[in-house]
C-alpha cells in the first residue's frame, strides 16, 4: 500500500462511515421492528462502542498494516492468526454477491424489469468482477470512491428517515410506536440481531490504513467515536423512516429501502424522478462499499502472505499502485463460484429468494474472524506493559474486561443465532445450503493454511 501520509481526519471519518455503514442491510434490521429501536441503543453501548474503542487502542498501539491478523498473531500466535486471516477474506468474497443480488434487484426495480436468479446471477458475477479491477487502483483514488459513498449513504439514511417520519406523522404510521413497542425484545429480533452486529463491523478496516494517515494516534480515536455515534444515528433513523411507512410483514430484505422511496415520494412524475436519483445513489453505495472494505480485506491478506500465514500468491501487489492483486482477483473467482452455488441451490429447493441465504455465507464468516480479537486485545493490554500506545481506553482493567468479555458473548451469540433462535424453529433448508456452503469455505481455508505452513518451513527451516 502507497506509503504517502496523505489521509486527514475527515477521510478517516468518511472511510469508517463508508466501510460501515450499509445499505443493503437497513431494511433487513428494520424488519425487527419498533424493537430495533432499542436494539440499535443497546448494541451501542455493549458490542459498538467497546468494539470502537477496542480498535482505536490496538489500531495506534500496533500500526502493522495486518490489523485484525496482527493483533491475534501477536496475542495468539500463527495458527490462530491464520485462520483469523482465512475467515477475515473469505467472508468478504462470500458477501459481496450478496451485495450484487441486491444490486441487481433494485436496478430492476428501477427500470421496471423483474429478473430471474439466472440473471441476477450474471450481474453479480460481472460486477464483482468490475470491482475487483477497482480495488487495483491507488489508495487515494479508491479513499475519494469510499468518501462519495460515505456522503450519498449520509444522505439516503437523511432523506429516507425524516422522509419516512414525515409521512407517519401526517399520513399514520404503518406500524405501532410506544415505548413498550420500541423496547428490545426477541421474536424477529432473535433472528435478526446478526445483521446489528454485522451492520457495525469495519472500524479495523482504519487502522490497517493508518500509515496513510497524517496523524494516525490522534485523529484514529476521534473519527472512532464520532463515527460510532454518527453511524448509530443514521441506523437508527433509516430504521425509524422504514417503519413508519412500511407495515412490518411487508417489509422486503432486498428491495426494503427503494420501497420506502417508493412510498416517501409518491407516485408523481417528479416523485418518479427523484426515486430513480436515490436509487441511483443506492447503488453507487453498494459499490462503494465492496470497495471500501476490498482496501481492508485484501491488504490484511497481503501481509498474512508476507508473514506466511497464508500462501505466498496473496502477497502479490501492483508494482504501479501498491495494492493487493492476487487476493483481489481471487475475490472475483470466489464471487463467481458462490453465486453458482446460489444457482444450483434454486434449482435443487425451487426457492428463487435466496438473499439471506447468500448473505448469511459471508456475515457468518465476518462474525466467526472477529471471536479471537476481543481476547487478544485483552491480553496484549494485560502482558505487553512496554509497548507505547497511541490512545488506551479508559478506566483500567475492569474497563478492559468490560471491553473484552462482552463483545465475544455478543459475537458468539449472534453466530448461534444465525441458524437458531429462540421460539423459531430450525429452518433446515437454510441450515443444509449455507452450512455446506461454510464448510466448503473451511476446508478450503484449512488446506491454503497446511500449504503456507509448508511454505514458511521451507522458508525458514531453522525455526
Amino acid at each position: 500500500m502507497s506509503e504517502k501520509k496523505s489521509v486527514s481526519m475527515m477521510g478517516i471519518l468518511l472511510v469508517a462511515v463508508s466501510s460501515i455503514l450499509v445499505i443493503d442491510t437497513v431494511a433487513a434490521s428494520a424488519i425487527i421492528g419498533p424493537s430495533a429501536i432499542g436494539w440499535w441503543v443497546l448494541f451501542f453501548f455493549i458490542f459498538f462502542l467497546p468494539y470502537g474503542l477496542v480498535t482505536a487502542e490496538l489500531g495506534t498501539t500496533y500500526k502493522d498494516e495486518g490489523a485484525i491478523v496482527d493483533w491475534v498473531n501477536r496475542a495468539f500466535g500463527r495458527g490462530a492468526a491464520a485462520r483469523t486471516s482465512w475467515l477475515y477474506w473469505v467472508n468478504y468474497s462470500l458477501w459481496v454477491p450478496a451485495v450484487y443480488y441486491m444490486f441487481a434487484v433494485i436496478a430492476a426495480q428501477l427500470i421496471g424489469l423483474e429478473l430471474g436468479p439466472v440473471a441476477i446471477a450474471v450481474f453479480a458475477v460481472a460486477m464483482t468482477w468490475l470491482t475487483s479491477y477497482i480495488a487495483t487502483f491507488d489508495v487515494e483514488r479508491l479513499t475519494w470512491i469510499a468518501s462519495i459513498g460515505a456522503i450519498f449513504k449520509s444522505v439516503i439514511m437523511l432523506v429516507l428517515g425524516f422522509g419516512g417520519l414525515y409521512v407517519g406523522f401526517t399520513n399514520g404510521f404503518a406500524n405501532p410506536f410506544t415505548l413498550a413497542d420500541t423496547l428490545p425484545s426477541f421474536g424477529d429480533g432473535a433472528t435478526y440481531l446478526p445483521i446489528i452486529i454485522f451492520n457495525v463491523m469495519g472500524f479495523e478496516i482504519i487502522a490497517g490504513a493508518a500509515s496513510t494517515f497524517k496523524d494516525p494516534d490522534r485523529d484514529i480515536p476521534k473519527a472512532t467515536i464520532l463515527g460510532g455515534i454518527l453511524i448509530t444515528f443514521f441506523y437508527l433513523l433509516a430504521s425509524l423512516g422504514i417503519l413508519a411507512v412500511i407495515p412490518l410483514a411487508e417489509i422486503s430484505e432486498s428491495s426494503g429501502v427503494v420501497d420506502a422511496f417508493v412510498l416517501v415520494f409518491g407516485d408523481s412524475a417528479m416523485a418518479r424522478v427523484l426515486v430513480n436519483v436515490v436509487g441511483v445513489m443506492v447503488l453507487y453505495t453498494l459499490v462503494s462499499n465492496v470497495v471500501t472494505w476490498a482496501m481492508g480485506v485484501n491488504q490484511t491478506v497481503v501481509y498474512s502472505a508476507e508473514q506466511g500465514l497464508m500462501p505466498k500468491m496473496f502477497a502479490k501487489v501492483s508494482a504501479k499502485t501498491g495494492m493487493p492483486t492476487t487476493a483481489s482477483w481471487a475475490n472475483a473467482w470466489m464471487g463467481t463460484a458462490t453465486m453458482g452455488a446460489y444457482l444450483v441451490m434454486v434449482n435443487v429447493t425451487g426457492n428463487e429468494d435466496l438473499f439471506w441465504n447468500v448473505f448469511s455465507l459471508g456475515a457468518i464468516g465476518l462474525l466467526a474472524s472477529y471471536v479471537m480479537m476481543f481476547p487478544a486485545f485483552l491480553k496484549l493490554r494485560l502482558t505487553d506493559t512496554t509497548t507505547k500506545r497511541g490512545y488506551t481506553i479508559p478506566g483500567g482493567t475492569p474497563m478492559a474486561l468490560y471491553c473484552s468479555v462482552v463483545p465475544t458473548l455478543v459475537l458468539l451469540v449472534g453466530l448461534v443465532f444465525f441458524f437458531w433462535a429462540p421460539g423459531a424453529g430450525m429452518d433446515m433448508e437454510y441450515f443444509y445450503t449455507v452450512g455446506t456452503g461454510l464448510l466448503l469455505a473451511v476446508i478450503g481455508g484449512e488446506v491454503l493454511i497446511w500449504k503456507a505452513n509448508k511454505e514458511h518451513q521451507e522458508a525458514v527451516p531453522a525455526e
